[in-house]
Formats: structure tokens, sequence, C-alpha cells
């Protein structure tokens, strides 16, 4: 075969900003993603699909437990979103941050809010 008729090579494909790091905080890149866009998320469509169930499958007196559930799966997936979008910072360069700061804030945020939910679930659920 003759080179006349080869494609063009491709060009090089230019390094990603996770390729630029070390292997142990690639790592804990992957954690961080598995975590905070990975389990939220399972956890959040968990939590909507119980309430699609609910609200689709029993009478209308279901109806309030079915609303919480879902309120409840969009809070959880809105701290997901809200933790992996500040997780970046510690990540990038251009921030210029040394030190990470855990989630115990958004651990005792999610706490409270599923406290609360539950407590209206039960709530609701005596007043049937």
């Amino acid at each position: 075969m003759s080179n006349e008729n080869r494609p063009a090579p491709l060009r090089d494909r230019l390094p990603s900003r996770i390729d630029l790091f070390e292997d142990n905080l690639k790592l804990d890149i992957r954690a961080h993603q598995r975590t905070y866009e990975g389990a939220y998320t399972r956890t959040a469509i968990g939590c909507f699909s119980f309430s699609i169930l609910i609200i689709k499958l029993f009478s209308k007196e279901f109806l309030p437990i079915g609303t919480m559930y879902t309120v409840y799966g969009c809070i959880l997936y809105f701290i997901g979103v809200y933790k992996s979008s500040h997780v970046d910072v510690f990540y990038n360069p251009e921030k210029d941050m040394e030190m990470y700061k855990t989630g115990g804030d958004y651990v005792l945020v999610l706490s409270i809010v599923s406290l609360c939910c539950y407590i209206a679930l039960l709530v609701l659920i005596l007043k049937m």
C-alpha cells in the first residue's frame, strides 16, 4: 500500500488537566467523582423512583408522602451538585488552595434535612 492512499495522521491529543496530576491525586479525584457525582445522584434517583411509585401506584391519600420523597430527592441531588462543583477548587492549580476542606458541613446539613423529612413522613403517616 502506498503512502498516498493513507489518511493523514491524526494530531496527538493535548493532555487534559487530569493527565498532569500524579497517580495518587488522580485516585482522589476519581473518589470524589464517585462520591459526589455518583452516590448522591444514585440516592436522589432512588428517592425519585420511590416517589413516582408511591404517587402512581397508591391512592391520592399517599400523594403528600410521594411529594415529600420528591422534595427530599431534589434536595439531595442539589447538595451533591453543589458539593461536586466545589471539589474542583482543590484540584485547580490556578485557585491556589493548599488544604482540602472535609465534607463535615455537608454531612451535617444532609443529616438535618433527612431527619426533618423523615419526621414529616412520620407525621403524614400517623395522620392517615
